[in-house]
């Protein structure tokens, strides 16, 4: 198997993919088990699939925490499953399925997978609108909306709090993503400041347990934000251009500036656009995909 699961906390198990440092999980009570973002190649998901096989679970629902092409292509594997997502999953998924389906095709060329049939979005069996309880064996997982990264955005929180799926939130790798709205990214983190995380498990980077470490991600990830927000909104006000927001937001502080330059420029260009900018064009991305 070339996924190494590892219990991160009762019931909880978390394997990292080859690809962009994504974490895939499965909840186990018993002989019942929900995946969570199962992913991300063709034979990693053999392996989830494996991974529960072998201990003779039933996997009984897959949790979708988004769209976005990276947590949408290992569903599939699960016929039998129930598939739940946001309510808006659809939606989204039907306005960027063009960009789902090239993506993935480019990522699956670059593992050297051969050509396969065009991604096809499954159709959610359970939706959520504000927050759910997914039963799972004796227990349950609590789903809620977290928008801001996308505007079908979910985390899963463990039984009695125990840990926090975090979906694309509060990576040590990333920095905010902010394909949805900032405002509304905003908001969740500061719903997220206000609880307790034992354990958080971002979509993509390191699991960690160190109360330390969360509190500064959730702080960083605001600061950025508010930081973001504040320079955008004198830009616009003036009247600026979105070039005019670009150079007013270059020498923002962010976590690794290389690797997270090209979704720094985007986010400038979402936030120009959501705080009523003039229009522009071409975009470097969000705005072009929302």
């Amino acid at each position: 198997m070339s996924l190494q699961f590892v219990l991160r906390a009762p019931g909880l198990w978390v394997a990292r993919c080859r690809g962009y440092a994504m974490n895939t999980g499965a909840v186990l009570v018993g002989t019942h088990a929900v995946l969570i973002d199962p992913a991300l190649a063709p034979d990693e998901v053999g392996d989830i699939a494996r991974f529960c096989a072998e201990r003779g679970l039933r996997v009984e629902s897959v949790v979708i925490t988004h769209h976005h092409w990276d947590h949408v292509l290992g569903a599939g594997r699960f016929p039998e499953a129930r598939v739940v997502t946001h309510q808006s999953y659809l939606a989204e998924t039907a306005l960027e399925l063009a960009h789902t389906r090239t993506a993935a095709a480019r990522y699956l060329a670059s593992e050297g997978f051969p050509a396969g049939p065009l991604f096809e979005p499954g159709v959610p069996d359970v939706t959520v609108e504000d927050s759910l309880d997914l039963p799972v064996g004796a227990s349950s997982l609590h789903l809620f909306h977290t928008p801001g990264h996308a505007r079908d955005h979910l985390s899963v929180e463990g039984p009695a709090g125990a840990w926090l799926w975090a979906g694309d939130i509060l990576s040590d790798l990333e920095i905010p993503f902010v394909s949805d709205r900032l405002s509304a990214f905003e908001e969740t983190l500061a719903s997220l400041a206000g609880m307790k995380i034992a354990l958080l498990v971002p979509g993509h980077g390191t699991v960690t347990a160190d109360p330390m470490d969360i509190a500064a991600r959730i702080r960083d990830d605001r600061a950025y934000l508010a930081e973001l927000h504040r320079r955008v909104v004198l830009v616009v006000a003036a009247g600026g251009t979105v070039q005019d927001a670009a150079a007013a937001c270059a020498d923002m502080v962010f976590r690794r500036p290389e690797a997270n330059a090209d979704a720094h420029a985007m986010n400038v260009e979402q936030a120009f656009v959501e705080f009523g900018g003039a229009p522009f064009s071409p975009s470097l991305g969000w705005s072009r995909e929302l």
